[in-house]
């Protein structure tokens, strides 16, 4: 399934459940920094409804051999910055990238990783839960996968 939405894209690999959203400027953001732009949310498992950006609501219920990906803009004068200095779009992640402790939340078994990066003048972070942090070689495959079908452009 195809996803595009202001200059961000994706073709969900098959299986995938995912979302591309901007949350409306009332609406509550767990987003610290920075006020919420694109949004994409994917994962290897059928998504709840109610997400925090950050995917609360969804790592709670994730098994071992999910992955859970989300994709977050930040202002365009975040870019280029210290935070987002990185360049380029991280087209693969891996497993060394990960630990139980770079979760926005500690869940027994989970590891996670985050990235801040700047791509096409636009500032982002790339934060993805493994739901088993001990199978991560494997599951870190299934995030590569989705990594190359994302595009980004100004």
């Amino acid at each position: 399934m195809r996803l595009q939405r202001q200059g961000l894209a994706t073709d969900l690999p098959r299986g995938w459940d995912g979302r591309i959203y901007q949350r409306a400027s009332d609406e509550t953001s767990d987003q610290a920094g920075g006020t919420t732009q694109q949004i994409l949310h994917a994962g290897n498992f059928a998504l709840p409804v109610e997400r925090g950006d950050y995917g609360s609501g969804a790592v709670e219920v994730m098994r071992g051999g999910d992955v859970f990906v989300a994709l977050l803009e930040y202002d365009r004068e975040a870019a280029g910055t210290p935070l987002f200095a990185r360049e380029g779009f991280p087209w693969q992640v891996s497993a060394s990238s990960f630990s139980p402790n770079r979760l926005q939340r500690a869940l027994p078994g989970q590891g996670g990783c985050q990235f801040f990066f700047t791509s096409q003048g636009r500032a982002y972070c790339l934060y993805v839960v493994l739901g088993s942090y001990a199978n991560r070689e494997r599951l870190v495959a299934e995030v590569n996968r989705l990594l190359a079908t994302i595009t980004v452009t100004p």
